[in-house]
Protein backbone atom coordinates (compact mmCIF):
# COMPACT_ATOMS: atom_id res chain seq x y z
CA UNK A 1 0.00 0.00 0.00
CA UNK A 2 1.51 3.46 -1.23
CA UNK A 3 0.32 6.95 -0.12
CA UNK A 4 -0.40 9.12 -2.67
CA UNK A 5 -0.81 12.92 -3.12
CA UNK A 6 -3.30 12.85 -5.58
CA UNK A 7 -6.35 11.04 -4.02
CA UNK A 8 -8.07 11.37 -7.56
CA UNK A 9 -5.32 8.99 -9.36
CA UNK A 10 -5.78 5.22 -8.81
CA UNK A 11 -2.63 3.24 -9.22
CA UNK A 12 -2.37 -0.51 -9.30
CA UNK A 13 0.65 -2.04 -9.86
CA UNK A 14 2.36 -5.83 -10.29
CA UNK A 15 5.97 -6.33 -10.07
CA UNK A 16 7.69 -9.77 -10.75
CA UNK A 17 10.51 -11.95 -10.07
CA UNK A 18 11.70 -12.36 -13.27
CA UNK A 19 14.10 -10.11 -15.60
CA UNK A 20 16.64 -10.28 -18.20
CA UNK A 21 19.13 -12.40 -16.47
CA UNK A 22 16.16 -14.99 -16.27
CA UNK A 23 16.11 -14.92 -20.28
CA UNK A 24 18.47 -17.18 -22.14
CA UNK A 25 19.31 -16.78 -25.79
CA UNK A 26 16.58 -19.05 -26.54
CA UNK A 27 13.90 -17.08 -25.25
CA UNK A 28 15.67 -13.45 -26.56
CA UNK A 29 13.56 -10.17 -26.84
CA UNK A 30 10.47 -12.69 -24.96
CA UNK A 31 10.20 -10.18 -22.10
CA UNK A 32 11.18 -7.32 -24.31
CA UNK A 33 8.06 -7.95 -26.44
CA UNK A 34 5.84 -8.97 -23.46
CA UNK A 35 6.45 -5.46 -22.33
CA UNK A 36 5.46 -3.68 -25.15
CA UNK A 37 2.84 -5.94 -25.66
CA UNK A 38 1.08 -5.30 -22.66
CA UNK A 39 1.50 -1.68 -22.66
CA UNK A 40 -0.02 -1.45 -26.72
CA UNK A 41 -3.09 -3.49 -24.83
CA UNK A 42 -3.75 -1.72 -21.66
CA UNK A 43 -3.37 1.75 -22.68
CA UNK A 44 -6.26 1.67 -25.34
CA UNK A 45 -9.36 4.39 -24.11
CA UNK A 46 -11.81 3.35 -22.21
CA UNK A 47 -15.42 4.43 -21.46
CA UNK A 48 -15.84 5.81 -17.93
CA UNK A 49 -19.04 7.10 -18.39
CA UNK A 50 -22.04 8.07 -21.17
CA UNK A 51 -19.98 9.42 -24.05
CA UNK A 52 -16.88 9.86 -22.36
CA UNK A 53 -13.71 7.58 -22.39
CA UNK A 54 -10.71 8.28 -20.88
CA UNK A 55 -6.78 6.91 -21.35
CA UNK A 56 -4.86 5.20 -18.51
CA UNK A 57 -1.27 5.98 -18.07
CA UNK A 58 0.70 2.58 -18.74
CA UNK A 59 3.94 2.45 -17.57
CA UNK A 60 6.41 -0.99 -17.97
CA UNK A 61 9.87 -1.73 -16.26
CA UNK A 62 12.35 -4.34 -17.37
CA UNK A 63 15.04 -4.65 -15.37
CA UNK A 64 17.88 -7.55 -14.87
CA UNK A 65 15.25 -9.09 -12.04
CA UNK A 66 12.42 -7.71 -12.31
CA UNK A 67 9.53 -7.00 -14.35
CA UNK A 68 7.28 -4.38 -13.47
CA UNK A 69 3.44 -3.03 -14.80
CA UNK A 70 2.14 0.05 -13.38
CA UNK A 71 -1.76 1.38 -14.37
CA UNK A 72 -2.25 5.22 -13.45
CA UNK A 73 -5.31 7.33 -13.97
CA UNK A 74 -8.71 7.76 -13.49
CA UNK A 75 -10.45 5.12 -11.51
CA UNK A 76 -12.90 3.93 -13.91
CA UNK A 77 -10.09 3.60 -16.84
CA UNK A 78 -7.24 1.83 -14.27
CA UNK A 79 -9.98 -0.44 -13.24
CA UNK A 80 -10.57 -1.31 -16.85
CA UNK A 81 -7.14 -1.86 -17.74
CA UNK A 82 -6.73 -4.02 -14.78
CA UNK A 83 -9.29 -6.08 -15.46
CA UNK A 84 -8.24 -6.25 -19.09
CA UNK A 85 -4.85 -7.69 -17.39
CA UNK A 86 -6.77 -10.06 -15.99
CA UNK A 87 -8.26 -11.45 -19.02
CA UNK A 88 -5.06 -11.79 -20.88
CA UNK A 89 -3.98 -13.66 -17.61
CA UNK A 90 -6.32 -15.95 -18.53
CA UNK A 91 -6.13 -16.07 -22.31
CA UNK A 92 -2.48 -15.11 -23.39
CA UNK A 93 -3.05 -13.64 -26.96
CA UNK A 94 -0.71 -10.96 -27.31
CA UNK A 95 -0.45 -9.26 -30.99
CA UNK A 96 2.68 -10.11 -32.95
CA UNK A 97 3.33 -6.67 -34.56
CA UNK A 98 3.50 -5.28 -31.01
CA UNK A 99 7.46 -3.27 -30.68
CA UNK A 100 10.06 -4.04 -28.01
CA UNK A 101 10.52 -2.10 -24.86
CA UNK A 102 14.11 -0.41 -25.38
CA UNK A 103 17.05 -2.30 -24.21
CA UNK A 104 19.65 -1.06 -21.57
CA UNK A 105 22.70 -1.27 -22.10
CA UNK A 106 25.23 -2.11 -19.58
CA UNK A 107 29.07 -0.93 -19.22
CA UNK A 108 30.89 -4.16 -19.41
CA UNK A 109 28.63 -7.08 -20.96
CA UNK A 110 31.56 -9.39 -20.39
CA UNK A 111 31.81 -9.54 -17.01
CA UNK A 112 28.39 -9.48 -16.24
CA UNK A 113 29.00 -12.86 -18.14
CA UNK A 114 31.30 -13.57 -15.30
CA UNK A 115 28.27 -14.03 -12.79
CA UNK A 116 24.81 -14.72 -14.45
CA UNK A 117 26.17 -16.16 -17.99
CA UNK A 118 25.56 -15.18 -21.33
CA UNK A 119 21.34 -13.67 -20.94
CA UNK A 120 19.16 -11.01 -22.81
CA UNK A 121 21.16 -8.85 -20.03
CA UNK A 122 24.49 -8.89 -21.58
CA UNK A 123 23.63 -9.38 -25.47
CA UNK A 124 21.97 -6.05 -25.21
CA UNK A 125 24.84 -4.23 -26.86
CA UNK A 126 24.83 -6.65 -29.80
CA UNK A 127 22.12 -6.30 -32.82
CA UNK A 128 20.73 -9.28 -32.44
CA UNK A 129 17.20 -10.05 -32.92
CA UNK A 130 15.10 -13.26 -30.92
CA UNK A 131 12.69 -15.07 -32.62
CA UNK A 132 9.67 -13.19 -34.00
CA UNK A 133 6.77 -13.21 -35.74
CA UNK A 134 4.19 -15.59 -35.19
CA UNK A 135 7.50 -18.06 -32.76
CA UNK A 136 7.94 -14.56 -30.79
CA UNK A 137 4.48 -14.18 -30.23
CA UNK A 138 4.28 -17.29 -29.03
CA UNK A 139 7.36 -17.15 -26.50
CA UNK A 140 5.75 -13.94 -25.22
CA UNK A 141 2.48 -15.56 -24.62
CA UNK A 142 4.33 -18.22 -22.70
CA UNK A 143 6.16 -15.85 -20.51
CA UNK A 144 2.52 -14.07 -19.62
CA UNK A 145 0.95 -17.27 -18.54
CA UNK A 146 4.34 -18.05 -16.47
CA UNK A 147 3.71 -14.86 -14.54
CA UNK A 148 -0.07 -15.15 -13.31
CA UNK A 149 0.10 -14.58 -9.91
CA UNK A 150 -2.84 -17.46 -9.29
CA UNK A 151 -0.59 -20.16 -10.96
CA UNK A 152 2.27 -19.36 -8.19
CA UNK A 153 5.15 -20.02 -10.23
CA UNK A 154 6.69 -16.36 -10.02
CA UNK A 155 7.32 -14.32 -7.09
CA UNK A 156 5.34 -10.57 -7.04
CA UNK A 157 4.03 -7.83 -5.60
CA UNK A 158 0.45 -6.16 -5.98
CA UNK A 159 0.79 -2.24 -5.16
CA UNK A 160 -2.11 0.46 -4.97
CA UNK A 161 -2.88 3.67 -3.54
CA UNK A 162 -6.32 3.02 -2.33
CA UNK A 163 -7.27 -0.12 0.18
CA UNK A 164 -10.58 -0.18 -1.38
CA UNK A 165 -9.42 -2.36 -4.26
CA UNK A 166 -6.98 -4.50 -2.23
CA UNK A 167 -7.67 -8.29 -3.91
CA UNK A 168 -10.02 -6.46 -6.37
CA UNK A 169 -11.16 -8.85 -9.55
CA UNK A 170 -8.89 -11.41 -10.71
CA UNK A 171 -6.82 -10.45 -7.72
CA UNK A 172 -9.15 -12.03 -5.42
CA UNK A 173 -7.99 -15.50 -6.59
CA UNK A 174 -5.08 -16.93 -3.78
CA UNK A 175 -2.03 -18.23 -6.06
CA UNK A 176 -2.17 -22.07 -6.51
CA UNK A 177 1.05 -22.40 -4.68
CA UNK A 178 3.48 -20.30 -2.52
CA UNK A 179 6.25 -18.60 -5.35
CA UNK A 180 9.21 -19.70 -5.46
CA UNK A 181 12.61 -17.82 -4.78
CA UNK A 182 15.58 -18.35 -7.09
CA UNK A 183 18.03 -20.13 -6.25
CA UNK A 184 21.61 -18.29 -5.60
CA UNK A 185 23.46 -17.84 -8.99
CA UNK A 186 26.52 -15.08 -8.19
CA UNK A 187 28.27 -16.66 -5.62
CA UNK A 188 31.88 -16.55 -7.17
CA UNK A 189 33.26 -13.56 -5.97
CA UNK A 190 36.82 -13.63 -5.94
CA UNK A 191 39.20 -10.60 -7.48
CA UNK A 192 39.17 -11.02 -11.18
CA UNK A 193 40.81 -9.84 -14.33
CA UNK A 194 38.40 -10.02 -17.22
CA UNK A 195 38.52 -8.81 -20.77
CA UNK A 196 37.54 -5.82 -21.67
CA UNK A 197 37.98 -3.49 -25.17
CA UNK A 198 40.18 -0.32 -23.86
CA UNK A 199 37.80 2.43 -25.44
CA UNK A 200 34.89 1.37 -23.25
CA UNK A 201 36.19 3.13 -20.16
CA UNK A 202 36.17 0.26 -17.71
CA UNK A 203 38.12 1.56 -14.42
CA UNK A 204 36.71 -1.76 -11.89
CA UNK A 205 33.75 -2.97 -10.81
CA UNK A 206 32.46 -5.09 -7.66
CA UNK A 207 30.06 -6.47 -6.01
CA UNK A 208 28.27 -6.03 -2.02
CA UNK A 209 25.38 -7.89 -0.35
CA UNK A 210 22.24 -5.79 -2.01
CA UNK A 211 20.53 -3.28 -0.20
CA UNK A 212 20.97 0.21 0.48
CA UNK A 213 24.49 0.18 2.24
CA UNK A 214 25.86 -0.98 -1.23
CA UNK A 215 23.97 1.67 -3.30
CA UNK A 216 25.26 4.40 -1.20
CA UNK A 217 28.85 2.86 -0.88
CA UNK A 218 28.82 2.97 -4.94
CA UNK A 219 28.68 6.95 -4.55
CA UNK A 220 31.25 6.85 -2.10
CA UNK A 221 33.79 4.69 -4.32
CA UNK A 222 32.68 6.93 -7.74
CA UNK A 223 33.90 9.96 -5.33
CA UNK A 224 37.24 8.29 -4.31
CA UNK A 225 38.12 7.27 -7.92
CA UNK A 226 36.97 10.42 -9.89
CA UNK A 227 39.07 12.55 -6.95
CA UNK A 228 42.14 10.06 -7.93
CA UNK A 229 41.56 10.08 -12.03
CA UNK A 230 41.11 14.23 -11.65
CA UNK A 231 44.85 14.42 -9.76
CA UNK A 232 45.65 11.99 -12.51
CA UNK A 233 44.50 15.10 -14.96
CA UNK A 234 41.87 12.97 -16.66
CA UNK A 235 39.30 15.18 -17.31
CA UNK A 236 36.41 12.92 -18.24
CA UNK A 237 33.57 12.04 -16.11
CA UNK A 238 33.20 8.73 -14.16
CA UNK A 239 29.85 7.19 -14.19
CA UNK A 240 28.38 4.76 -11.79
CA UNK A 241 26.48 2.03 -12.98
CA UNK A 242 24.73 0.00 -10.48
CA UNK A 243 22.96 -3.44 -11.15
CA UNK A 244 20.35 -5.36 -8.35
CA UNK A 245 21.03 -8.71 -8.73
CA UNK A 246 18.86 -10.96 -6.76
CA UNK A 247 21.89 -12.28 -4.53
CA UNK A 248 24.70 -9.54 -5.24
CA UNK A 249 24.32 -5.55 -5.65
CA UNK A 250 26.78 -5.68 -8.75
CA UNK A 251 28.39 -1.48 -9.16
CA UNK A 252 30.78 -0.62 -12.61
CA UNK A 253 32.62 2.53 -12.81
CA UNK A 254 33.76 3.57 -16.31
CA UNK A 255 34.18 7.02 -17.86
CA UNK A 256 31.39 8.60 -19.53
CA UNK A 257 33.75 10.26 -22.51
CA UNK A 258 36.82 8.47 -22.95
CA UNK A 259 39.47 9.94 -24.37
CA UNK A 260 41.95 7.21 -24.79
CA UNK A 261 43.89 7.91 -21.88
CA UNK A 262 42.63 5.56 -19.86
CA UNK A 263 45.11 2.60 -20.31
CA UNK A 264 46.71 -0.04 -18.04
CA UNK A 265 48.95 2.02 -15.92
CA UNK A 266 45.60 4.12 -15.01
CA UNK A 267 43.63 1.43 -14.11
CA UNK A 268 46.28 -0.09 -12.06
CA UNK A 269 47.35 3.13 -9.67
CA UNK A 270 43.37 3.33 -9.63
CA UNK A 271 44.01 -0.20 -8.02
CA UNK A 272 46.28 0.56 -5.92
CA UNK A 273 45.38 3.47 -4.22
CA UNK A 274 41.61 2.55 -3.65
CA UNK A 275 41.76 -1.47 -3.49
CA UNK A 276 45.24 -3.02 -2.61
CA UNK A 277 46.01 -0.05 0.01
CA UNK A 278 43.07 2.08 0.86
CA UNK A 279 43.72 5.27 2.81
CA UNK A 280 40.61 5.62 5.70
CA UNK A 281 37.42 6.90 3.85
CA UNK A 282 36.89 10.92 5.58
CA UNK A 283 33.22 10.45 7.28
CA UNK A 284 32.47 13.49 5.83
CA UNK A 285 32.22 11.65 2.41
CA UNK A 286 30.34 9.05 3.72
CA UNK A 287 27.74 11.46 5.40
CA UNK A 288 27.26 13.42 2.34
CA UNK A 289 26.37 10.15 0.31
CA UNK A 290 24.09 9.54 3.27
CA UNK A 291 22.24 12.60 3.22
CA UNK A 292 21.81 12.15 -0.78
CA UNK A 293 19.70 8.95 -0.25
CA UNK A 294 16.54 9.81 -0.27
CA UNK A 295 12.65 8.19 0.61
CA UNK A 296 11.94 7.03 -3.38
CA UNK A 297 15.56 5.08 -2.75
CA UNK A 298 14.33 3.65 0.07
CA UNK A 299 10.87 2.50 -1.70
CA UNK A 300 12.83 1.02 -4.70
CA UNK A 301 15.07 -0.86 -2.76
CA UNK A 302 12.24 -2.26 -0.53
CA UNK A 303 10.29 -3.16 -4.08
CA UNK A 304 13.23 -4.64 -5.09
CA UNK A 305 14.22 -6.63 -1.99
CA UNK A 306 10.34 -7.83 -1.33
CA UNK A 307 9.70 -9.04 -5.15
CA UNK A 308 12.87 -11.37 -4.96
CA UNK A 309 12.24 -12.98 -1.54
CA UNK A 310 15.80 -11.13 -0.16
CA UNK A 311 16.78 -9.73 3.16
CA UNK A 312 18.65 -6.25 3.13
CA UNK A 313 18.62 -2.61 4.10
CA UNK A 314 17.22 -0.24 3.05
CA UNK A 315 17.63 2.72 5.60
CA UNK A 316 21.96 2.88 4.96
CA UNK A 317 24.36 3.38 8.07
CA UNK A 318 27.71 4.53 8.13
CA UNK A 319 28.85 1.35 9.43
CA UNK A 320 26.94 -0.52 6.52
CA UNK A 321 28.53 1.79 3.86
CA UNK A 322 31.97 1.06 4.95
CA UNK A 323 30.80 -2.86 5.44
CA UNK A 324 29.54 -2.72 1.49
CA UNK A 325 32.90 -1.06 0.50
CA UNK A 326 34.99 -3.91 2.04
CA UNK A 327 33.23 -6.35 0.41
CA UNK A 328 33.73 -4.14 -3.09
CA UNK A 329 37.34 -4.23 -2.65
CA UNK A 330 37.35 -7.69 -2.00
CA UNK A 331 35.10 -8.93 -5.34
CA UNK A 332 36.76 -6.68 -7.57
CA UNK A 333 37.05 -6.69 -10.99
CA UNK A 334 39.49 -5.04 -13.21
CA UNK A 335 40.04 -5.06 -16.85
CA UNK A 336 42.91 -7.50 -18.32
CA UNK A 337 45.79 -5.34 -19.05
CA UNK A 338 49.74 -5.99 -19.86
CA UNK A 339 49.64 -3.88 -16.75
CA UNK A 340 47.39 -5.43 -14.95
CA UNK A 341 48.03 -9.34 -15.27
CA UNK A 342 50.54 -10.20 -12.73
CA UNK A 343 47.64 -9.67 -10.66
CA UNK A 344 46.84 -13.10 -11.29
CA UNK A 345 50.26 -14.33 -9.84
CA UNK A 346 51.27 -11.88 -7.07
CA UNK A 347 47.62 -11.53 -5.48
CA UNK A 348 45.67 -14.59 -6.89
CA UNK A 349 43.06 -12.96 -9.26
CA UNK A 350 41.21 -15.11 -11.59
CA UNK A 351 42.25 -14.71 -15.20
CA UNK A 352 39.31 -14.70 -17.81
CA UNK A 353 41.88 -14.89 -20.93
CA UNK A 354 42.12 -16.02 -24.36
CA UNK A 355 44.37 -18.90 -24.62
CA UNK A 356 48.35 -18.46 -26.04
CA UNK A 357 47.73 -17.26 -29.47
CA UNK A 358 48.84 -20.23 -32.15
CA UNK A 359 51.51 -20.59 -33.77
CA UNK A 360 51.79 -21.51 -37.77
CA UNK A 361 49.42 -24.41 -37.43
CA UNK A 362 46.58 -23.07 -39.20
CA UNK A 363 44.16 -23.98 -42.00
CA UNK A 364 44.43 -21.33 -44.92
CA UNK A 365 41.03 -20.88 -46.80
CA UNK A 366 42.53 -18.35 -48.93
CA UNK A 367 45.89 -18.59 -50.86
CA UNK A 368 46.13 -15.53 -52.09
CA UNK A 369 44.51 -11.81 -50.75
CA UNK A 370 42.58 -11.46 -54.23
CA UNK A 371 40.51 -13.99 -53.22
CA UNK A 372 39.46 -11.77 -49.73
CA UNK A 373 35.79 -10.06 -50.60
CA UNK A 374 36.71 -7.84 -47.75
CA UNK A 375 39.16 -6.57 -44.47
CA UNK A 376 35.91 -8.62 -42.46
CA UNK A 377 36.88 -12.10 -43.82
CA UNK A 378 38.97 -14.29 -42.17
CA UNK A 379 42.11 -15.93 -43.78
CA UNK A 380 42.23 -18.57 -41.79
CA UNK A 381 40.23 -21.06 -39.64
CA UNK A 382 41.51 -23.49 -37.26
CA UNK A 383 39.30 -26.36 -35.46
CA UNK A 384 40.59 -28.12 -32.65
CA UNK A 385 39.06 -30.51 -29.89
CA UNK A 386 37.62 -27.39 -28.19
CA UNK A 387 38.19 -24.72 -30.23
CA UNK A 388 37.00 -22.57 -33.31
CA UNK A 389 39.55 -19.78 -34.18
CA UNK A 390 40.04 -17.35 -36.71
CA UNK A 391 43.14 -15.34 -37.94
CA UNK A 392 43.90 -12.73 -40.44
CA UNK A 393 47.63 -11.83 -41.71
CA UNK A 394 49.37 -9.48 -43.24
CA UNK A 395 50.07 -10.55 -46.83
CA UNK A 396 53.22 -10.11 -49.04
CA UNK A 397 54.70 -11.32 -52.14
CA UNK A 398 57.47 -14.08 -51.77
CA UNK A 399 59.93 -16.96 -53.17
CA UNK A 400 59.96 -17.63 -57.03
CA UNK A 401 58.01 -17.47 -58.68
CA UNK A 402 56.69 -14.61 -56.64
CA UNK A 403 53.63 -15.82 -54.69
CA UNK A 404 51.28 -13.82 -51.81
CA UNK A 405 52.05 -15.67 -48.52
CA UNK A 406 51.07 -14.80 -45.45
CA UNK A 407 53.60 -12.79 -43.05
CA UNK A 408 52.33 -12.32 -39.58
CA UNK A 409 49.03 -13.07 -37.84
CA UNK A 410 47.53 -9.50 -37.44
CA UNK A 411 44.65 -10.77 -35.41
CA UNK A 412 42.76 -14.28 -34.16
CA UNK A 413 39.57 -14.82 -32.75
CA UNK A 414 37.87 -17.86 -30.53
CA UNK A 415 35.27 -19.43 -29.20
CA UNK A 416 34.91 -22.41 -26.83
CA UNK A 417 33.03 -24.65 -29.09
CA UNK A 418 31.58 -27.11 -26.31
CA UNK A 419 30.17 -24.14 -24.40
CA UNK A 420 28.24 -22.68 -27.51
CA UNK A 421 25.32 -20.72 -26.27
CA UNK A 422 24.01 -19.26 -29.30
CA UNK A 423 24.22 -18.69 -33.47
CA UNK A 424 23.48 -15.35 -35.22
CA UNK A 425 22.57 -14.69 -38.96
CA UNK A 426 23.53 -11.85 -40.83
CA UNK A 427 21.25 -11.33 -43.25
CA UNK A 428 23.08 -8.73 -45.29
CA UNK A 429 26.27 -9.60 -44.65
CA UNK A 430 25.58 -12.98 -44.77
CA UNK A 431 27.51 -14.52 -42.12
CA UNK A 432 27.35 -16.52 -38.66
CA UNK A 433 28.71 -15.46 -35.52
CA UNK A 434 28.88 -17.72 -32.70
CA UNK A 435 28.56 -17.00 -29.01
CA UNK A 436 30.02 -18.79 -26.43
CA UNK A 437 29.15 -18.71 -22.41
CA UNK A 438 31.93 -16.16 -21.88
CA UNK A 439 30.58 -14.09 -24.54
CA UNK A 440 33.58 -14.83 -26.98
CA UNK A 441 33.18 -14.48 -31.00
CA UNK A 442 34.00 -15.13 -34.15
CA UNK A 443 32.45 -14.69 -37.46
CA UNK A 444 32.34 -17.65 -40.29
CA UNK A 445 31.39 -16.35 -43.77
CA UNK A 446 28.49 -18.54 -45.55
CA UNK A 447 30.37 -18.37 -48.90
CA UNK A 448 33.61 -19.67 -46.95
CA UNK A 449 31.53 -22.85 -45.18
CA UNK A 450 29.54 -23.50 -48.04
CA UNK A 451 32.96 -23.72 -50.55
CA UNK A 452 34.97 -26.16 -47.66
CA UNK A 453 32.74 -29.19 -47.22
CA UNK A 454 34.79 -30.54 -44.45
CA UNK A 455 34.46 -27.36 -42.58
CA UNK A 456 30.71 -27.42 -42.74
CA UNK A 457 30.51 -31.27 -41.77
CA UNK A 458 32.91 -30.42 -38.87
CA UNK A 459 30.46 -27.42 -37.73
CA UNK A 460 27.56 -29.80 -38.24
CA UNK A 461 29.08 -31.82 -35.99
CA UNK A 462 29.91 -29.53 -33.22
CA UNK A 463 25.89 -28.66 -33.33
CA UNK A 464 25.76 -25.10 -34.54
CA UNK A 465 22.73 -25.86 -36.08
CA UNK A 466 20.90 -26.81 -33.15
CA UNK A 467 21.50 -23.14 -30.97
CA UNK A 468 19.50 -21.03 -30.16
CA UNK A 469 19.31 -18.75 -33.07
CA UNK A 470 19.48 -15.25 -33.51
CA UNK A 471 19.33 -12.65 -36.20
CA UNK A 472 21.19 -9.50 -37.03
CA UNK A 473 19.64 -6.09 -37.82
CA UNK A 474 18.43 -2.82 -36.08
CA UNK A 475 16.92 -2.90 -33.00
CA UNK A 476 13.24 -1.72 -32.98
Amino acid sequence: MLSDPDADQLLLAAYFDHGLVDEPPARLDAAARLCGALRSELQRPIEVGVGEVSVPEVAVELEPTMLGLRIRGRRAAVLGAWARLGELFDRPDLPASAPLLPRQLNAWDRDLATYAGVTAMNLADMPIHGPDGEAGRLLSCELLAHLDPRRGEVRHVLITNDPAVVGVGWTSDPPAAAPPTHPPRYLDRRPALVLCPPDDGVVLSGTATPGADAYVAGFVMQSLIGTLLDRMGMQARLGYEYIPLRDAFYCCFALNTNDGRLGGREVMAVHDAVVARPQPVPDALIERALAAYGPSEAVDHALRLRTSGRAGSVQPTADGVRRALAQIRASVHLPLREETEPLAEQAGYLLWKHIDEPGDDVTLLHEAPQHRRDAGHPDAIRLTAHQIQTHQFNWEQRGLPRRWLPSRSIGYRWVDSTRLVMTCYDPSDQYLELIDDRLRTVNLYWDEVAAHPQLRAELERRGIWGLPRGTFGRIQ
